[in-house]
């Protein structure tokens, strides 16, 4: 009997993703099919290799180490896309929109203003950014690459941490000497409670836990804009705060940062647009300004 890659490579991509339905929208399927796949999987190799605990998925033991084939054919297979770099001349004749989505703290103050940097060495790509507070969906293609500040639990998807993005206690002066800037007396411009969970948020919260709140927003540079006029304090990612001409970076605090996390998909990852853009993305993004190197 012949090998069967498909069956392997859907096996992969079930386990990766935690379920069949997933995995289905990943591999742009119905889950008929990939339940067909995995069955027919099962026949060639004579046991059975996923253990089922309602939508949930999981290797069976027996399975584990034909789930570690599978990935590992899986990863030669997309190195062999992805082949060797690009020369100058190959820079010239890559072409076509690439979609970003992440945080707008990173594709604002990060990324885009090292838009021309892309453009000199990939004149034929344009890039769209998508700043959005909610994750837009690789596996359903809404989106080519992703920044997370979260590794994701599930998922065929190929992922770099690429570092961490760092915090400060920002405080506009408003005329205020440099000695009367007290955080735990002047009022605070806060994120809105939807982000309470977030390692930052506690932080605040543990340390500041008396401040007077006077105003929220669901993005920084929101909060930035509500700064104005008045002395005040907020917590920011320091790629948002220090940019921001009269805002006062605070000595001795130390916020939790986010780990930032790239995201291509497996299918995606070796079109050569796509890797053009993810290879700059880690050039500009690992440089330890903003966010320190993992």
């Amino acid at each position: 009997m012949s090998l069967d890659w498909e069956g392997l490579r859907t096996f992969a991509l079930v386990c990766q993703a935690g379920n069949m339905s997933a995995a289905a929208r990943e591999l742009g399927i119905n889950q008929t099919t990939v339940a067909r796949r995995i069955a027919r999987l099962e026949e060639w190799v004579g046991y059975s290799v996923l253990h089922r605990d309602g939508r949930a998925v999981a290797p069976t033991t027996r399975a584990q180490s034909l789930l570690k084939t599978a990935l590992q054919m899986q990863e030669t297979v997309s190195g062999l896309l992805v082949g060797d770099p690009q020369t100058d001349q190959d820079t010239n004749q890559i072409s076509g929109i690439v979609r970003l989505t992440g945080v707008d703290a990173i594709l604002q103050d990060c990324v885009a203003p090292h838009m021309a940097s892309l453009h000199r060495q990939y004149p034929g790509i344009a890039l769209e950014l998508i700043g959005a507070n909610r994750n837009l969906s690789l596996p359903q293609r809404e989106t080519d690459i992703a920044i997370r500040l979260a590794r994701p639990e599930t998922g065929a998807f190929h992922i770099r941490l690429l570092g961490r993005l760092e915090y400060g206690v920002f405080c506009n002066p408003n005329g205020l000497p440099l000695a009367a800037l007290d955080p735990t007396e002047l009022p605070w411009i806060d994120l809105d409670e939807f982000f309470a969970d977030k390692p930052e948020q506690k932080w605040l919260s543990d340390h500041f836990p008396d401040r007077k709140t006077i105003g929220y927003a669901n993005r920084g540079s929101i909060m930035v804009s509500m700064m104005a006029g008045h002395a005040c304090c907020a917590l920011l990612p320091v790629c948002v705060g220090a940019r921001i001409d009269g805002l006062t970076l605070l000595d001795g605090y130390h916020p939790v940062g986010r780990e930032v996390w790239l995201l291509t998909h497996q299918d995606k990852r070796h079109l050569p647009p796509v890797r053009a853009v993810a290879d700059w993305l880690l050039d500009i993004l690992m440089d330890g300004e903003f966010i320190s190197r993992p």
